[in-house]
């Protein structure tokens, strides 16, 4: 039975039916009925329209992404086992092959194509990441911030080292912060011109590459840090490290004078290091040395000082030890007095005073605790 109906139609949607109106010789009706069977065949298989709408628009990069695994550019892998490997390679810095290879570099000449260009590569790989670029000058950018969203937080710090890596290397700009949250992380960018665009920003190696030296020196010298490890564990780390030479001179019993080996660590004279500065790394150093059992300090100005916890018994080895760290607070030129315990010593520092008129240079006295 044929029955009339008058519809009325947006030149938009005539347009869109234009493909069947060729097919069907401008015969309105019979493209009418086209469509009407098309919309029949995709609810069979999807829930609505739009359901349907959205698979069809992802099925040529699903098609496309099936012929990359198939010849053998890309392929299937678990997303528990690739979320374990970004989580056990977090803190190691990416080769520059790798990020070319997904940040084509030609294609993009400013921070808008950069970021449709980083979504477009995300749903052609079926990703959930989703990237936001925000900066005044999207040529020559000062300063950007960059937001990735979705996905798992290994799974963002990976994708967003890769993007940094590109924007050190084309644009100059290198990591300021990371905001990592549950659901987004978010980078801010400054332009930085003392480095090379070929070595690695140190904002980039701060954030993203903290692990890669020494994963670098593990995987050269595999056997040694092995048995180092498990020495340490064996004996709980009850081990002290420290330099040969300055090995060779407690052996002798003498002090020697780590100042050197300070000044090389922090590649930066003592003498010109602010007294917050020098504290801060000396902690830092001889923590890791194990030489004494913790170290606290107070960088309130006036009021500095250093707090090392030991648990030496002999006294030689007490007086030794103040000499020891003396020498480097001597170098600094700020005067200072020590304050020995059982096992505590104290370093407290008087800014302001001249040293060579006062007898605060080095005062020490040695209390028993009760």
């Amino acid at each position: 039975m044929l029955i009339r109906k008058n519809i009325s139609l947006d030149d938009k949607y005539l347009k869109k039916l234009q493909p069947l109106l060729d097919a069907n010789n401008g015969n309105l009706s019979a493209a009418v009925r086209d469509t009407i069977e098309i919309s029949d065949t995709a609810l069979l298989y999807h829930k609505s329209i739009d359901e349907a709408i959205r698979f069809l628009k992802e099925t040529p990069a699903k098609e496309e992404l099936n012929e990359t695994i198939q010849n053998g550019e890309n392929i299937v892998i678990n997303k528990t086992m690739l979320e374990w490997l970004f989580r056990c390679t977090r803190g190691r810095l990416t080769d520059e092959e790798l990020v070319n290879e997904l940040i084509n570099p030609f294609e993009i000449q400013n921070m808008k194509q950069l970021e449709d260009y980083l979504n477009r590569v995300s749903r052609s790989y079926q990703w959930v990441i989703r990237t936001s670029i925000k900066c005044e000058d999207i040529n020559n950018p000062e300063s950007a911030l960059v937001l990735i969203s979705n996905s798992t937080v290994h799974s963002r710090d990976f994708f967003s080292q890769l993007v940094a890596h590109f924007l050190s290397r084309w644009k100059q700009l290198d990591v300021e912060h990371v905001f990592r949250r549950s659901n987004s992380t978010q980078i801010s960018f400054k332009r930085n011109t003392s480095i090379s665009s070929n070595e690695i920003m140190p904002g980039i190696r701060k954030h993203f590459g903290y692990l890669d030296i020494l994963c670098k020196e593990l995987d050269d010298n595999t056997e040694f840090w092995t048995q180092l490890m498990y020495t340490y564990n064996a004996e709980r780390f009850n081990l002290v490290t420290l330099h040969r030479s300055q090995f060779e001179i407690f052996a002798t019993g003498e002090v020697p004078n780590p100042t050197k080996i300070l000044e090389r660590l922090c590649k930066q004279s003592v003498s010109d290091m602010t007294l917050p500065d020098l504290l801060v790394q000396f902690r830092k150093m001889y923590l890791s040395t194990q030489l004494v059992k913790n170290i606290e300090i107070s960088l309130e100005p006036g009021n500095e000082s250093v707090t090392i916890f030991h648990d030496f018994k002999d006294e030689r080895v007490i007086r030794n030890l103040i000499k020891y760290f003396s020498n480097i607070f001597r170098e600094n030129g700020t005067p200072f007095e020590t304050l020995s315990y059982s096992s505590m010593i104290v370093f407290r520092f008087f800014q302001g005073q001249e040293s060579d008129n006062s007898n605060l240079y080095l005062m020490e006295s040695t209390e028993e605790s009760k």
